[in-house]
């Protein structure tokens, strides 16, 4: 196993999902919105309508699974234990942005729940997709 990989793997994983979240939502608000956004209460006022809050955990939750997917394909060895530790790190960085994190009190409460208790098992669902095609292919 080699570290530097293993770093690049999990790193890169939940990078991915970070980006793939913050285009979708920033573009789903947007259109929903019909009008520039121009403070924080309005971004959320639209982003927490019942819809985009369904929306919100679809696409958050395949965006975990993509970054499992990925973490497990750059790991190339050790699969799961990878993506076990990119789900732990994310699911840390999940819990401190919404208990500590300036913005946690713009989000619901069920939707913070919902999230942290999602993302990881998704994460960990992409890499068991990676892992088992890796291994009919060999």
């Amino acid at each position: 196993m080699n570290p530097i990989r293993s770093l690049v793997a999990v790193l890169g994983g939940i990078l991915l999902i970070s980006v793939v979240v913050e285009v979708l939502e920033f573009t789903l608000v947007s259109a929903r919105a019909g009008s520039p956004i121009t403070d924080i209460q309005a971004y959320f006022a639209v982003r927490n309508q019942p819809v985009m809050l369904a929306a919100k955990l679809v696409y958050n939750s395949l965006a975990a699974v993509l970054g499992g997917y990925m973490i497990a394909k750059v790991a190339g060895s050790h699969e799961m234990l990878h993506a076990t530790g990119g789900a732990l790190v994310q699911t840390v960085a999940l819990v401190w942005g919404f208990t500590a994190g300036e913005y946690a009190a713009f989000t619901p409460v069920w939707m913070r729940v919902a999230l942290v208790g999602l993302t990881g098992p998704a994460m960990l669902a992409g890499a068991s997709v990676r892992t088992r095609a890796a291994r009919s292919q060999t």
